[in-house]
């Protein structure tokens, strides 16, 4: 046998001795998996381990708060670092959640987190966080001490809902971390957090079942941040395609039905804004080129709306007389000057003594010529 069979042959055996038990929940308790020797917990001790973890569960059951907690906290200390600590450290944060120490809870959590990612209970882990967000979600109070009742936090939900999405992003809990934080955000009126949850909904989960309510939000979110067609009009249209999303991706869905009608309204506000703009140069601006321009883009942009309909009345008024008709302010004023079309020959330059661009006609001095005085 040469010295690299020798040496692979040798590095499997230190594998096979390395690996630890690894124990997961089966039959209503915990079990050492099938397959796995015993590197941690040494075999003389297995059953014994198994045995204390089921009876602190079962005190916690039957709300033996004290008796559960003093094993959980032997557990966690003899433990520390192996499977046998993060599963202690699973019960005691649910024992610390039902009596309302919900910081103790949280912090039990957050070491399961950093340091016991691939332990077998952790998806119960993430459970628990967000059951408790959603007891902070839903104002219930945390005891200091498991007695003493404290100020009510639910914006501290967020927290925790956004550490969920860190440890673990993918999954229906991941999905349903997100629409309540979304859902709860809105409630507190953080309109900032409330369009980054509805956001990530859409882009990352997009086939959620949350997905219709969260293009629904967003779209109704982002219609009310426009506020007429006097203003910028990006939101109302970036609101009409969310709702042609929704209506798209899910048509049978109940909240898709409103789709038409809040596209159409959405499309005739954008419209107007650029009709608005065209009756502003004709009427103020003496610039028919440029109405005709936003009267067309008008058109172009929601050729069934009202204000198209405007727009082409506009467009007609225009081609039967280039000049718009005079106000009280032009008549006392003077008419506002047209500006110049690419037909009107170029300015005359005023004075010889200047180029076109308004700069001396003078010879270029050589860089070398002294000055003279």
């Amino acid at each position: 046998m040469n010295l690299v069979v020798k040496t692979f042959l040798a590095a499997c055996c230190v594998l096979s001795l390395s690996v630890s038990a690894e124990l997961i929940h089966q039959d209503g308790g915990w079990r050492v998996k099938p397959g796995t020797s015993s590197g941690i917990i040494p075999d003389s001790r297995t059953d014994e381990v198994l045995k204390t973890i089921d009876r602190a569960e079962n005190l916690s059951i039957m709300r033996e708060d004290r008796a559960a907690l003093a094993i959980w906290n032997k557990l966690i200390e003899k433990e520390a670092g192996t499977d046998v600590g993060a599963i202690a450290l699973l019960g005691r944060a649910r024992l610390y959640t039902q009596s309302g120490q919900f910081d103790d809870a949280e912090a039990d959590l957050d070491v399961i987190f950093k340091t016991h990612s691939n332990f077998a209970g952790f998806g119960q882990a993430v459970q628990l966080a967000f059951d408790l967000a959603g007891q902070y979600d839903r104002g219930e109070r945390r005891y200091l001490g498991g007695w003493f009742p404290w100020f009510k936090d639910p914006l501290h939900a967020l927290s925790i809902y956004d550490k969920i999405l860190k440890v673990a992003p993918v999954g229906v809990i991941a999905e349903e971390s997100l629409i309540h934080a979304a859902r709860l955000a809105e409630r507190e009126d953080r309109k900032e957090i409330y369009s980054e949850m509805l956001e990530r909904i859409v882009s990352d989960y997009a086939t959620s079942k949350h997905a219709p309510e969260a293009l629904e939000r967003l779209a109704k979110l982002r219609g009310a941040d426009s506020m007429g067609p006097d203003f910028d009009q990006a939101t109302t249209l970036e609101s009409a395609d969310h709702w042609r999303t929704l209506a798209d991706q899910f048509p049978g869905n109940p909240r898709a039905q409103q789709s038409p009608e809040q596209i159409k309204l959405l499309r005739d506000r954008a419209a107007r804004a650029r009709l608005n703009l065209g009756k502003f140069y004709w009427f103020k601006r003496n610039n028919p080129e440029a109405a005709k321009l936003m009267a067309n883009a008008c058109r172009n942009l929601a050729p069934e709306s009202e204000a198209a309909k405007e727009a082409e009345g506009l467009l007609a008024e225009i081609q039967a007389n280039p000049t718009p008709p005079k106000s009280v302010a032009d008549r006392l004023l003077g008419v506002y000057p047209r500006p110049r079309t690419t037909a009107d020959p170029k300015p005359t330059v005023v004075g010889e003594e200047l180029d076109v661009l308004g700069f001396g006609k003078g010879a270029p001095k050589s860089t070398t010529e002294p000055e003279r005085r």
